[in-house]
């Protein structure tokens, strides 16, 4: 691997982290705003996929501590991922983060009821639709405005 390849990716997964930063901090607004935890938190997610995939019952604080290692890994994942396929996206910040949050979004309407990890979005209100486009645009060009520094 070049030298230069090397720092995208590293500067990616650092983006990746900053992005995550910034969608950990959007979640108690985007709950506060539903009035609930959405479909979608990371605690849902957590509880969800142990009693799905491992047959385990997570208490409420191993559940949350799941779902926070799940984002965790997650989120610095999507930065070196966005850091490698970054070169094939249109040029600019605004549109590069679009395309990631875009991405992201996409990915996990399609993939998260598939796995069971949440509800299916059709029992997903408006709003929790729409946060979830917002948290996803959020993450995806916060991400992209710390991969643009050379």
């Amino acid at each position: 691997m070049g030298e230069r390849r090397g720092r995208r990716l590293l500067r990616g997964l650092g983006a990746g982290v900053v992005g995550t930063l910034a969608l950990t901090a959007l979640e108690p607004l985007r709950d506060a705003l539903l009035g609930h935890r959405a479909p979608y938190a990371v605690h849902h997610i957590a509880t969800r996929g142990a009693r799905r995939w491992l047959g385990v019952r997570l208490r409420h604080r191993a559940a949350w501590r799941w779902g926070l290692a799940l984002r965790w890994v997650y989120g610095p994942a999507l930065g070196l991922l966005h850091a490698w396929l970054r070169p094939a996206l249109p040029r600019g910040a605004g549109p590069r983060g679009l395309a990631l949050g875009g991405g992201v979004w996409l990915f996990e309407q399609l993939s998260f009821p598939l796995l069971g990890v949440t509800a299916p979005p059709r029992t997903w209100s408006r709003a929790e639709h729409g946060l979830l486009a917002l948290q996803t645009v959020l993450f995806g060009l916060v991400t992209e405005s710390v991969a643009q520094f050379e």
